[in-house]
């Protein structure tokens, strides 16, 4: 089974309930979609994972995913700039110094479509409170008229273990 034919269905085998099935879970804008397939119910482990399969793709159609740009403009609880993928930064080696040797800035960031985020930092110091600001604001917003595609929740989860495999693979040709 390839990776994107079990997006949402998990398999679930507990010998103690004797429960055998997929269970699919789904979340789309805070609503849970869940259900289970029993294999007795469906006549064995093929047929209800067919049947988990088609109920998951009723429901990802009914309720497609969030395109990049509407993921992108969630606000976040722990938001303290009061806009989206914009916030203030100390770099870490000057947070420990007197404030006047504190590097501050402001900083950027978008999801990239492989599930990683692109980081952009406006000096305080060189560009002044407001524009520090307003550039990352720009650069923000420059880069979401870019962002095309729908939102991937597993990219970035999946992304780390196949550059693994690569720079493995990589190492082993060299030696």
């Amino acid at each position: 089974m390839a990776r994107s034919s079990v997006y949402g269905i998990s398999r679930v085998d507990n010998e103690v309930s004797r429960t055998h099935g997929w269970l699919v879970t789904i979340q789309r804008r805070g609503v849970i979609y869940r259900k289970h397939f029993s294999d007795g119910v469906h006549g064995g482990k093929t047929k209800s994972f067919n049947a988990a399969k088609a109920y998951r793709d009723e429901v990802i159609a009914e309720h497609p995913p969030f395109s990049m740009r509407e993921y992108s403009n969630i606000v976040k609880k722990n938001n303290r700039s009061g806009v989206v993928g914009v916030c203030r930064y100390c770099a870490s080696e000057t947070r420990d110094m007197p404030e006047e040797k504190q590097r501050w800035f402001w900083v950027a960031s978008w999801p990239l479509p492989d599930g990683r985020r692109k980081r952009v930092k406006f000096s305080v110091k060189k560009y002044g409170e407001d524009g520090a600001f307003k550039m990352a604001l720009k650069a923000r917003k420059d880069a979401l008229k870019k962002l095309e595609g729908e939102f991937d929740p597993g990219a970035v989860r999946r992304k780390p273990a196949r550059r693994r495999a690569a720079s493995a693979e990589g190492a082993r040709r060299s030696a």
